[in-house]
């Protein structure tokens, strides 16, 4: 009986090291279920090492990278964004509320801004701004018929508090 007890540890050890042994000869996929595989990573990679070290011309990856990313997020659906890191506060304070406005949620539509909805309370409901309204100037701005980048539309539409502008 002593005997046993001597040799059933020695023997479960023994069955545990064959067991991980032949576990570590298995090929068990290593990537995760929903993840991107490693050969479209690998693609891509192998893209931008191409594009800087074999293209003529000095290349901004950088915006390469973003321009790729924000055409993958397009492709998912209408709600999914790439912010970059040149925008992140910009976006952060606009996020944040902590500056003074017309009052209105608003988005680019085609080439105009349209009001989502005015603040309540806010300086754009007093003024009888509606949801579906299009601004399309602010002061002497023009705001429509052209491709308006983010920060140049925020900046005409937010003031000193008490400031005036007339919107058409």
């Amino acid at each position: 009986m002593k005997i046993r007890n001597i040799y059933l540890p020695i023997l479960l050890c023994t069955a545990m090291a064959i067991g991980l042994l032949l576990g570590s000869f298995l090929n068990f996929p290593t990537e995760k279920r929903g993840m991107i595989s490693s050969s479209h990573k690998s693609k891509l990679n192998k893209l931008m090492d191409f594009i800087e070290s074999e293209y003529i011309d000095d290349v901004n990856t950088d915006s390469i990278v973003d321009l790729t990313v924000n055409s993958i997020l397009e492709k998912l659906d209408p709600h999914s964004v790439y912010i970059a890191k040149s925008d992140m506060e910009q976006v952060a304070q606009s996020m944040k509320g902590d500056f003074v406005g017309i009052g209105v949620n608003f988005y680019m539509y085609k080439d105009s801004v349209a009001v989502i909805k005015p603040i309540p309370g806010g300086p754009s409901e007093k003024a009888g701004i509606k949801a579906g309204d299009r601004i399309l100037f602010a002061g002497a701005d023009k705001l429509y018929g052209r491709k308006m980048p983010n920060d140049s539309l925020f900046s005409k539409l937010k003031g000193a508090e008490g400031s005036k502008l007339s919107l058409t």
